[in-house]
């Protein structure tokens, strides 16, 4: 491919600081995301089986983000050398951000399947639905993969490719603030506040992606290539390993509402006191969590 198509990174100088800080943010990346696998695959032991598969994806998304992640700062410090002033690109490497995407490809389904999850989804309308959700999600990244191609050749074309990618991200968006509505019905009242404040959390942090590809459009030095590999992995962090966490500590919730003796006992006696279990409740529940999915 020609040098043209090749990411801003490529083609600027970095200070040192601006070098060493997308190294740090790399590393904090992978690193995080590693070391958290092992955190969701302990805490399924206290979830009922018909939502382990909620930290079990994670943990999933926790191992394939971090080797990519991990890849993306291999890439990055054997691209880069110093010349005695500043950082530049090896003239026989190149440094690229698809690895991202590809790392997005595997972990934005798992992302949206565990969603669903945790929101109780019937199995017919699961079976249904997530289909279209990958679909959606795969054309999302893969369109934005094409685009980030052009953003040193082309800004035009990078912007055409953005917004084509930016329609199956809405029609996601739509679908997810459809479920978490919907799925009020299905939860305890007491668990609405989550369901709430989940989908500010899901666009935000989601949209990050999006502001982050169109750093390059405004500028194509080191501090704009910093800028978006700190967006970029704020919004790593914060859509899979936090996002994770959060649902974990819903369904950690749902199942102690449902009678699932090790998540209350897991939550303290401060849920018995101010979350009540229903009186109906006394038993785990009897599906699994390949029932669910």
């Amino acid at each position: 491919m020609d040098a043209l198509h090749h990411n801003i990174e490529n083609f600027a100088a970095f200070p040192h600081p601006a070098y060493q800080l997308i190294a740090v943010l790399l590393m904090v990346g992978y690193g995080a995301h590693l070391a958290f696998s092992v955190y969701f695959l302990a805490a399924s032991t206290q979830i009922a089986p018909r939502y382990r598969l909620v930290p079990w994806f994670s943990a999933v998304v926790m191992l394939a983000a971090g080797l990519s992640l991990f890849r993306e700062f291999s890439v990055w410090s054997e691209t880069m050398v110093f010349t005695g002033e500043d950082w530049r690109r090896d003239s026989q490497e190149v440094f690229s951000n698809a690895y991202r995407y590809a790392n997005w490809t595997i972990t934005i389904p798992l992302l949206l399947a565990q969603l669903l999850i945790a929101l109780k989804l019937p199995r017919a309308s699961m079976h249904k639905l997530l289909p279209k959700l990958v679909l959606a999600a795969i054309a999302m990244i893969w369109t934005g993969l094409v685009g980030q191609f052009y953003e040193q050749a082309s800004i035009a074309t990078m912007l055409v490719w953005g917004a084509i990618s930016t329609v199956p991200f809405v029609y996601l968006v739509i679908a997810v603030q459809k479920e978490l509505k919907a799925a009020k019905g299905r939860t305890p009242v007491i668990l609405h506040p989550w369901l709430d404040k989940m989908f500010p959390y899901f666009l935000f942090f989601w949209g990050l992606y999006a502001l982050a590809y169109m750093v390059p459009a405004f500028s194509d030095g080191a501090a704009a290539a910093v800028v978006r590999q700190f967006m970029y992995t704020v919004a790593d962090v914060f859509s899979k390993l936090v996002y994770g966490l959060i649902l974990s500590r819903f369904v950690l919730r749902l199942s102690a509402a449902e009678g699932y003796a090790p998540a209350a006992e897991a939550l303290g006696p401060d849920w018995s006191a101010t979350e009540p279990v229903p009186a109906h409740a006394t038993t785990a529940p009897a599906a699994t969590a390949a029932e669910t999915a």
